[in-house]
């Protein structure tokens, strides 16, 4: 048996995706560091019906509305936040990339009956459908062996962050610690703030994601989904070789993963 094209091109395109995210990441921080405030101020939106002056500028909000805005208050209040807004928006698109792989890799088996229909609604049990598959993976070195279950507690604790932004405005809730998927043994990831937050729930809480969060985060959902692709291909197709791009010295084509057209 062979390599399966279909499974192989969602992976690449899943790939492709975060690789790029990754990239613009570093780029946006980048660009950020070397900006001068009065330069953005300057190409921050103003309003386009009526002239207002520089500190009573308007952004269109809908097609219909628009907001009165001080662009030196939100070049203010980005630069304090700017590195834990950029991770969190960057890792939400990550995530979403990832759980689209998912979907696709079991729409791919389901189609051609490599396996039932058993429930994979929900990202959660799609997770647990992959922690179960990847546990048996034996694709890299025994570093990348040994790691596997770290990877998906790390992959898993993502998700809980996420919905913390996406359903809690970022703020502590007691599901982020209970709605964790245990990996062979080992216990869902919390963080300290979570046990503040139990010690008193009275108290608002936000997740706070710093750049080396995100990039621990971006390293366990690329190396997880290697392991993924390669372990559905070996189980289901009975592809003998591995996949990878550090031993064929393949550089990064950011042209490709980018989009540019």
């Amino acid at each position: 048996m062979s390599i399966d094209n279909g499974i192989k091109r969602s992976f690449e395109i899943a790939d492709d995706g975060m690789q790029g995210i990754v990239g613009y990441f570093h780029y946006v921080k980048a660009c950020q560091n070397i900006a001068e405030q009065s330069e953005i101020i300057k190409k921050l939106p103003s309003n386009q019906n009526r002239i207002l002056n520089e500190f009573e500028r308007a952004i269109k909000i809908t097609y219909e509305w628009e907001r009165k805005y001080d662009p030196t208050e939100l070049c203010q209040t980005m630069q304090k936040v700017f590195l834990s807004h950029h991770a969190r928006i960057a890792l939400i698109s990550l995530i979403s990339i990832f759980e689209g792989a998912l979907k696709n890799f079991i729409n791919r088996l389901l189609k051609i009956k490599k396996i039932r229909n058993h429930k994979h609604d929900g990202y959660k049990k799609r997770l647990r459908w992959v922690f179960d598959i990847v546990k048996e993976s034996k694709y890299g070195p025994n570093s990348m062996i040994n790691r596997i279950p770290s990877l998906c507690l790390n992959v898993d604790h993502a998700r809980r962050v996420r919905n913390l932004w996406m359903h809690n405005n970022g703020l502590f809730n007691e599901k982020y610690g209970t709605d964790g998927i245990s990996i062979n043994g080992l216990q869902p990831i919390t963080v300290s703030e979570y046990k503040t937050f139990l010690d008193d729930k009275s108290k608002l809480i936000c997740f706070i994601l710093n750049p080396e969060a995100f990039k621990d985060f971006s390293f366990s959902h690329i190396e997880l989904l290697h392991q993924l692709h390669d372990i559905i291909q070996k189980f289901f197709f009975g592809q003998t070789e591995s996949y990878n791009y550090e031993i064929e010295h393949k550089k990064i084509e950011w042209n490709r993963l980018l989009g540019e057209i």
